[in-house]
């Protein structure tokens, strides 16, 4: 499958662009209000700080002068037979007060120990409503993924980043161990032994890795990869990275791609195969995807109620294409992508301009000003330049 613009140009993505946005809308969404409802919250516990705050203030000034005043009299009077009036009514005051304060601060305590759990249910709900989302619809973003495996299992991690927005997925994964042989297939590595009968010789020999355990799996974007194979003893250990088709392989610390010797036995064909093989296990072999985290400006997001702003950097991604697919397009109030068969075959999918405004304002003012990002507000001009993702 093929996707291309009306005029036949190939999206930058070769992905189906018009259900990824009316997914992207969709989410938008949902996840506005329940930011909202947070602010909400939090603001209306602001409110009652305050008002706190300005009620226990105003005690301790009302006791300060109400002492101040006292002494002022009982100087100006100058008769002893006053003193233990006055003191008696400092006294009664006093402690009418700080009842009072121990109160309105027992209040806030309460206050301060409900309010994370009042929002909680809304942070997990954006997490969980943004969870299938992020982990294929950010245009764009740059992807780095980690594995372990060992005798208790497979874990993994994947982050993704683009334009100060950050990401962190924690992967399940439906494997208890992961083998070379699952996840490359077969392997065999040169490395150098002593043999011979009359007399010990160094000679070359192929060591099968398919055994061994996959122990460390880091692979990105630009199709970078460092691995680590171990075998069930964890008493030898290879190593292969590299990218950009130049692969390195050691053994333990000795770099075999350096040795003239066995660097011609090393199957460069089945090294170059290793991303696409990644990929292919991913795809069949990933459960879940939780997503834990998401940062903007290495700022947590969801507790700063930067959500909103995650969206907009999302947006500037899918603008990018809307205003390509306008530019290329015959009709200027609908976006437009064709799918293309292997046979031939093309069908179109297409969205209106004021289908995604109409969406978008029935959130609020935040999802006119998405709308404005996008590029599919009446008052934003349709641009004839060619666009590409950032």
């Amino acid at each position: 499958m093929k996707y291309v613009y009306q005029d036949s140009t190939e999206l930058p993505v070769q992905l189906d662009f018009i259900e990824d946005l009316k997914t992207f809308l969709d989410i938008a969404s949902r996840v506005i209000p329940l930011e909202n409802s947070i602010i909400e919250i939090k603001c209306r516990h602001k409110e009652t700080f305050q008002e706190l705050k300005k009620r226990i203030e105003g005690m301790n000034y009302f006791e300060e002068r109400l002492e101040v005043l006292l002494r002022k009299l009982v100087n100006e009077i100058d008769i002893e037979d006053v003193v233990p009036c006055a003191n008696a009514v400092m006294q009664t005051c006093s402690e009418d007060l700080r009842r009072k304060r121990g109160a309105l601060e027992t209040e806030w305590t309460k206050i301060e120990n409900r309010t994370p759990n009042e929002y909680k249910n809304y942070e997990e709900e954006i997490l969980e409503v943004l969870s299938s989302f992020l982990i294929s619809g950010v245009y764009g973003a740059e992807k780095r993924l980690e594995l372990s495996s060992n005798s208790s299992g497979i874990s993994g991690e994947m982050d993704g980043w683009v334009s100060g927005l950050q990401y962190h997925y924690k992967l399940g994964f439906t494997e208890e161990t992961l083998t070379v042989e699952k996840l490359l297939g077969n392997l065999s590595l040169p490395g150098w032994t002593r043999a011979g009968i009359l007399r010990k010789e160094d000679k070359i020999k192929m060591q099968d890795l398919s055994e061994f355990l996959i122990s460390f799996l880091e692979y990105d974007t630009q199709e970078n990869v460092r691995i680590v194979l171990e075998n069930k003893k964890s008493n030898r250990k290879f190593k292969i990275e590299g990218g950009e088709h130049r692969y390195f392989v050691y053994e333990d610390d000795k770099e075999i791609t350096a040795d003239k010797a066995l660097e011609p036995f090393i199957d460069i064909k089945s090294l170059l195969s290793i991303p696409e093989k990644i990929q292919a296990y991913l795809k069949t072999h990933v459960h879940t995807y939780t997503l834990s985290q998401v940062l903007l400006d290495e700022e947590d997001a969801v507790s700063t109620n930067q959500i909103f702003d995650c969206l907009k950097v999302i947006a500037e991604q899918y603008g990018v294409i809307i205003q390509e697919c306008l530019a290329r397009g015959h009709n200027k109030e609908e976006i437009i992508i064709k799918m293309e068969e292997a046979d031939g075959t093309r069908t179109e999918k297409y969205i209106t301009r004021a289908e995604i405004y109409a969406q978008l304002a029935e959130i609020g003012s935040e999802g006119i000003e998405i709308a404005g990002i996008l590029g599919v507000d009446s008052r934003t001009p349709i641009k004839d330049r060619k666009y590409l993702i950032v």
